[in-house]
């Protein structure tokens, strides 16, 4: 018999911390049905189910389809885009265009830019340091992903805060919470947003055709893969995936991160006495409180998995948040632990969809995380009870208010 569940991981109160209710499925229904998704728990279950060919990731159809058809007429151009993109796509134009892509992304490309994300980070703070108050998330942690990843693409510097409004709109795209009035206004806001960076970025991406530069932009013209090259609509794609993706969700992981060391002040300590530990740290809020809970699959055929029927064209929720958490895989799970080794989390995915961007996640967030600490010390929380970002599959305060000595 089918095992179920009513959890709505939308719920403000279960939100505040889901790691309890994910437990429970971990325990009870690790494979289960919510009435719309299979929803998937346990590490290893998500691992395989990641890796396995029968899942699709090419879900862009599925969120659609819930949508009245004069809407979907509507959103064409929002569809067409968000089915160019390599992270909504399945072999083979998946893998043709990772294998384009990969060549832009080099350690180097990141690494150059390092001291520069350092220098406007410190920016930030010396804006917000003179009253011992601080927003992390308004006055920090949502204004340098953006900023770092506009600045390597090769968009100009004082444009920066328009991308950070498109890709906020944008990425509610992939939240399914609400009602459908409530996700026919996300997408109708979202596709505005599409069109208006999409036309500010293709007069960009032309003049790097034209005039080369050093930047991720250039890189991605000039990607080839056995004398193939990117599409306009799948360069824009690229673009959008790092804008999107990137930018909110290192947001998120930064903001996460400051909070935990401010529950944890042992670590918190350690880390300012170490902070070659940051590497490590930073991994360790990615599994600890992962900024993206969940991602989802779509069913491409009838199979069995786990004693249960999946039908094709079902929708799969893979937890990461769960699978970080599952005891299985992590001793202590519900313990922070920035030495933990080996730290094999899931926030970046598994397999063939493994983040393509972690180099500069990494980056962003460890600059971003160790230059907070150092700069804002003997730092409290204002509030203890956090006012979590709506929705579940992104997750990240929507205030950190604190105090500090400069």
């Amino acid at each position: 018999m089918t095992k179920t569940t009513s959890l709505d991981f939308s719920d403000p109160l279960i939100q505040a911390n889901p790691y309890p209710h994910y437990a429970q499925l971990r325990q009870e229904a690790p494979v289960c049905w919510n009435g719309r998704s299979w929803l998937i728990s346990r590490y290893d279950d998500i691992v395989t189910l990641l890796n396995d060919p029968r899942m699709s990731s090419a879900r862009t159809e599925q969120t659609f389809a819930v949508l009245p058809p004069d809407v979907q007429q509507e959103l064409t151009p929002l569809r067409t885009i968000l089915g160019s993109r390599m992270l909504l796509s399945d072999p083979p134009q998946h893998t043709r265009l990772k294998a384009i892509v990969a060549k832009a992304f080099t350690p180097r490309m990141i690494e150059g830019r390092r001291a520069r994300i350092e220098q406007i980070c410190h920016g930030f703070i010396d804006e917000a340091s003179d009253s011992g108050t601080m927003d992390v998330m308004a006055d920090v942690a949502t204004k340098l992903p953006g900023w770092a990843i506009t600045d390597i693409l090769g968009v100009p510097y004082e444009d920066q805060p328009r991308f950070t409004r498109w890709a906020r709109d944008q990425v509610l795209i992939y939240d399914r919470a609400g009602t459908t009035q409530d996700r026919v206004g996300v997408m109708r806001q979202g596709q505005k947003s599409m069109l208006e960076m999409k036309e500010y970025l293709e007069v960009i991406i032309e003049q790097r055709r034209h005039d080369p530069q050093d930047d991720l932009i250039t890189e991605l013209v000039q990607a080839e893969e056995q004398g193939d090259r990117l599409s306009r609509d799948e360069l824009f794609g690229m673009c959008v995936a790092l804008l999107v993706g990137g930018n909110n969700s290192t947001a998120h992981l930064i903001g996460n991160a400051v909070l935990t060391f401010a529950r944890h002040p042992d670590a918190l300590a350690q880390l300012l006495a170490q902070p070659e530990l940051i590497a490590p740290a930073t991994e360790e809020v990615m599994r600890y409180d992962s900024p993206v809970q969940v991602t989802s699959r779509v069913v491409k055929e009838d199979m069995e998995f786990q004693g249960e029927t999946f039908a094709a064209g079902q929708g799969v929720l893979v937890l990461f948040g769960s699978g970080n958490r599952d005891e299985a895989q992590f001793a202590n799970p519900t313990q922070f632990d920035m030495t933990r080794h080996p730290n094999r989390h899931l926030t970046f995915a598994h397999g063939p969809h493994f983040c393509l961007g972690v180099s500069i996640a990494r980056t962003v967030s460890q600059v971003g995380i160790l230059t907070l600490l150092q700069r804002c010390r003997n730092l409290q929380l204002i509030n203890e009870q956090v006012e979590w970002l709506p929705g579940f599959a992104f997750r990240g305060p929507h205030t950190l208010p604190i105090t500090f000595e400069a």
